[in-house]
């Protein structure tokens, strides 16, 4: 075959252009440290490079923004619950002070002041602690505060709670005792003898309730009271309660049946009923209706299942809210899985907090009613020179001094609820404390697998991706000895001529 310069020439330029694009090849990987530049350079090499750098982005938004959002959210709610356990540690040396001493008006009254102050502290600063707008203790609700912000007069609540025989109280109740009246005698003073009793007691989760059932709800009556469990029989039995405030005649000794007292936010149960449910181990549902709520006070959706009615609404029409337990935040962690990041209010942070102040309140009151009562005896008795009416008034001024010594007892004893709620509340606290520890140890931990991860994806990546830089320089170096060679023994080739061969 006759080779001709043209076809010398040809595919002189066909090798130097194959050395050329060679050199450029290895000169890009050295520059660039990497082995493709395009996914047509090595369509293996590419594929599996997007299927790590898609791994290591899922693993950096679980580590750098997933993680670290569910332990911020977890720190403040541990900050929040440890701040709550040491306002209730504080809270027992005020309460051991008021059970062991009954104080004077004064220091009872400075007693009283510290814990509601201690109460509003454990809710309002702490239970409603919000973290970038979100509130940590309300469930699904994030956007919803734990507590109403301002006083609310148009939102009536149906309320519906679940009791049963660890929440009867058995609580001691003064009633009778002696009030002035002109003209009354020294004997008529000694038969108002001042009684105390025991009784069984439920208290609600509110105080100052509804007396009447909301109009258009489905109650059956102002309070519905329904015993279920135990071996009372396969359906729920349901009981009339009588409505009455707690300055009601026999309010606290109910003959027969159930006494719901509205102002106060208690069940008092009849001796009959007390025994039926502890012979049977039934449970309690109570439904009943709370309107006009105040700056502060608990949102019942957070806690009970209820209807709420807007009364400014015509027609009225109810918002049903669920039972709110399990309504857990799970936020993805890693692949396939779930963590649960927040903790409810009902589960770590018990209403009995404010009711156990509320009553040692009303039990504070009563013994400052006694000791006015008893100043205005004094004055009179002072002021006084009729010696029948002072002897008259002594008399009185005795059965004052007994009745208050029963209403201190009955202060002291609410004092010492106090405690016992406190180290109720703390074994729920606890509990809940503990478990939240438990998952944000667990959630460290796959943080700490994910860095791992991390790391492991990265070298594999770069076992992938990179090039050797030694390997790079050698066949970058052959590369441009090739382009070199080519072009020299090019010139050498196309320089001769045909004279050069005759």
């Amino acid at each position: 075959m006759r080779v001709t310069n043209s076809m010398i020439s040809n595919n002189s330029q066909i090798h130097i252009g194959n050395a050329k694009t060679e050199l450029m090849r290895r000169e890009d990987q050295y520059t660039t440290q990497k082995k493709i530049q395009r996914p047509s350079d090595d369509p293996t090499v590419a594929i599996r490079s997007l299927q790590l750098r898609t791994t290591y982005a899922q693993l950096e938004q679980y580590s750098e923004k997933n993680i670290k959002d569910a332990l911020d959210w977890m720190d403040t709610t541990e900050s929040a619950l440890k701040s709550i356990n040491g306002i209730l540690e504080n809270m027992k040396g005020y309460l051991n002070q008021g059970a062991n001493d009954p104080l004077d008006t004064k220091q009872r009254n400075s007693v009283l002041s510290v814990l509601q102050q201690y109460a509003k502290s454990v809710f309002e600063d702490n239970a409603n602690a919000d973290l970038s707008g979100r509130y940590m203790f309300t469930g699904y609700r994030t956007d919803t505060s734990l507590l109403f912000t301002e006083k609310t007069e148009n939102l009536e609540y149906e309320i519906n709670e679940h009791f049963d025989t660890t929440n009867i109280d058995t609580i001691k109740v003064v009633t009778g005792g002696a009030n002035y009246a002109d003209g009354t005698s020294a004997s008529t003073y000694a038969t108002q003898i001042p009684v105390e009793n025991a009784t069984y007691r439920i208290q609600l989760a509110y105080d100052n309730c509804s007396d009447t059932k909301i109009t258009g709800s489905t109650q059956t009556d102002d309070v519905t009271i329904t015993f279920s469990g135990g071996t009372i029989g396969t359906t729920p039995e349901a009981v009339t309660a009588n409505v009455l405030s707690s300055t009601d005649t026999n309010a606290y000794a109910p003959a027969s049946g159930t006494n719901y007292l509205y102002d106060t936010g208690e069940l008092i149960l009849s001796e009959a009923a007390y025994k039926r449910m502890q012979e049977t181990g039934a449970k309690l549902d109570i439904t009943y209706a709370k309107k006009e709520f105040e700056e502060g006070d608990i949102r019942p959706e957070m806690y009970f299942e209820c209807n709420c009615y807007d009364t400014i609404k015509q027609p009225i029409e109810p918002l049903h809210y669920a039972d709110p337990s399990d309504q857990a935040i799970r936020y993805e962690v890693n692949f396939s899985q779930l963590g649960v990041v927040n903790t409810q209010a009902k589960d770590a942070i018990s209403t009995d907090i404010y009711r156990a102040i509320d009553y040692i309140a009303n039990m504070v009151n009563q013994v400052d009613a006694v000791d006015r009562k008893i100043a205005d005896v004094e004055k009179k008795i002072t002021n006084s020179t009729d010696q029948t009416e002072i002897n008259n008034l002594t008399k009185l001024k005795e059965m004052l001094e007994q009745e208050k010594k029963l209403r201190e007892g009955a202060m002291q004893q609410s004092f010492s609820k106090g405690l016992s709620m406190v180290d109720r509340t703390q074994d729920i606290l606890n509990v809940a404390i503990a478990d939240l520890g438990s998952r944000y140890n667990r959630f460290e931990l796959t943080d700490d697998k994910l860095g791992d991860q991390m790391i492991d994806t990265e070298k594999k990546l770069s076992n992938n991706e990179d090039v050797d830089i030694a390997d790079a320089y050698i066949n970058l170096t052959q590369a441009d000895n090739l382009y070199q060679a080519s072009l020299s023994a090019t010139a050498k080739i196309l320089g001769n001529s045909l004279l050069n061969y005759i």
